[in-house]
Order: structure tokens, then sequence, then C-alpha cells
């Protein structure tokens, strides 16, 4: 995802900089049409772009610079043929409301009291053609559907729906047995494979995540097709 992010930021910088610059030397546009192995080393600080570009916070707000820095490769040597200032204000609204890390297999695993302080769920099923994929911010009391897997790296891809009974949902997930699942696939080769993934993130961001590959009707437990209509549907009752 984020070298998905790198190739599109890099896209507008090159496009922001032929549209400010335009009598650039041809020595200069090489340099930057070359630009993306930076050596690490080789990046300002923080301290060392704001001294040379003289942007303020007002300028550049919440955004975490060090990784502005990262994303965009800006050095010395560069530093001075980019508007900084407009990619910043460009950069902030390029921002995706990732959620990604609820499938994390690095995260710390929830393994008791998986009831309490549970602020999301998200689920994803593809079977044969078809993809269902929803997400619970049970913070915001919020839902988000869609019908491809990009939802997750980016929240903002579907309109965000009022669901007020997260509580109520996970509490079903609990009675109808979804914490006592492991994970599971099968042996059969398969030329449509089937698989789903269903994760449950805390408050302390521990997180329940249970995949599964095969005919699923089959490697999952009896209730799982309830579940996933439970899941899938847009209010509680």
């Amino acid at each position: 995802m984020r070298k998905v992010k790198r190739i599109i930021l890099l896209t507008m910088a090159i496009a922001l900089l032929a549209a400010g610059c335009s009598g650039m030397t041809e020595e200069k546009s090489g340099s930057f049409q070359n630009r993306g192995n930076a050596d690490p080393k080789d990046l300002l600080t923080v301290d060392e772009m704001i001294r040379i570009t003289g942007i303020s916070e007002v300028d550049y707000g919440d955004v975490d610079l060090r990784q502005f820095i990262e994303d965009f490769e800006i050095t010395e040597d560069n530093v001075e043929s980019l508007n900084v200032k407009l990619l910043l204000e460009e950069y902030s609204n390029t921002e995706t409301d990732d959620v990604t890390d609820i499938f994390s297999d690095t995260a710390q695993e929830q393994t008791e009291h998986f009831t309490d302080d549970v602020t999301a769920i998200a689920f994803y099923e593809n079977m044969n053609t078809t993809t269902e994929c929803v997400y619970y911010d049970l913070v915001s009391e919020e839902r988000y559907r869609a019908s491809n897997c990009f939802l997750f790296s980016d929240l903002g891809q579907a309109e965000a729906e009022p669901y007020p009974d997260g509580e109520l949902l996970i509490d079903k997930m609990d009675e109808l047995g979804v914490f006592s699942w492991e994970n599971s696939s099968s042996s059969e080769v398969m030329d449509d494979a089937q698989g789903m993934e269903l994760a449950v993130k805390y408050e302390d961001g521990t997180i329940f995540h249970i995949s599964a590959t095969g005919i699923l009707s089959e490697v999952m437990p009896d209730t799982y097709a309830e579940i996933k209509k439970l899941l899938l549907k847009s209010n509680f009752n």
C-alpha cells in the first residue's frame, strides 16, 4: 500500500513541477525524473526542510513531515525545485483511511474477553467471482460496505452508513460461536478458489483474526452462513 501511495505522490509531484517550472533546464528535469532510489542517508531531516523552505506550522498542520520527506524523497539536491508548500497541501488531501492493519498477522492476538472494548469488525469473502467486504467502526458507529477488498485500504471508497448496533452485533457473533472458530483450509485444488477473513480489533490494539480457504460451506462451521448474512445486512434487526 505504501509503495502504491508513493507512486501516486511522485506522479503528483512531477505534474506540479511541470506546471510550475516549464522553463526548467533539461539537466534539472532529467534529475527529477530519475528520482525513486534516493539513499535514505541523503534525505533531509524535518528541521533542515523547514529551514530551507521556510514553511511554518500553518503550511504543514498535522502532516507527518518525516513521512512526507520519505514519500517524496526530498534531498538537498531537489528541495529547491519542489513547491513544498503546494505539495503539502496536496499531500494532506491524499491521506487515506487505511484499516488493513486489522488483518495483520503480526498484531498481538486477543485470547479472552472477546466482546469487551471492541473498536472495529472487518469481514471479507471471495466466492467464485463474487467479493463481499464490510467494515464496522464501532467507535464512530459507522459501517462501510463494498464489492472489492480495496475498501480496507481506503474506507473513503464507500459511503459511511450509520450503525449504532455494534455491541449487539459482537454479542451475536459470540452467541453463534465465532470466537471458537479456527483457521481452516482445503487441500483440494479448485479452479475458482473461495476464501474469507474475519477480524475484530480491540481498544488495546489486539486482534482476533481467522481465515479460511477452500469450499467455505465445507471448511467452515454450520453457523458461518448465518454470520455472513448478519455481517452483510445494513441493520442488526
